[in-house]
């Protein structure tokens, strides 16, 4: 299954407000959200989610040049800190039909996470 992210946890990655990831979405190429059908009989039929490869592909790219300034150590904490986010949000007890990921599918996100941020790091410390 891809790894979705809400609206909180997209903007606090980009490090922008909830309404400008939308603006983003409308004029600047921001990936588009999933719309995810929601369980229950009030409120919304859907939420949106968005894929996180796609929303680091695009911040990775360079598409918002405050965000790709930022030392490495400040991405890879707020990801940690989103994640860990997720994780209590995971057990927890009303959440009953959804399985924790795995250790692979955590620790593998994180590889290509760190090796596609050295690639980039690389080619703008070299030239």
């Amino acid at each position: 299954m891809k790894d979705l992210l809400t609206l909180d946890e997209v903007a606090k990655i980009a490090k922008v407000s909830k309404r400008t990831i939308y603006r983003r979405v409308k004029h600047n190429g921001f990936p588009k959200p999933i719309k995810i059908p929601r369980a229950g009989d009030h409120g919304p039929k859907t939420i949106n989610r968005w894929e996180r490869g796609q929303v680091m592909g695009w911040l990775m790219k360079g598409n918002d040049p405050q965000w790709i300034k930022q030392p490495i150590r400040d991405i890879e904490a707020t990801v940690k800190k989103v994640d860990a986010a997720r994780q209590v949000q995971d057990f927890a007890p009303e959440d009953t039909d959804h399985e924790p990921r795995g250790f692979w599918e955590n620790h593998v996100l994180l590889a290509v996470v760190g090796g596609v941020l050295a690639a980039v790091m690389y080619q703008v410390f070299r030239g």
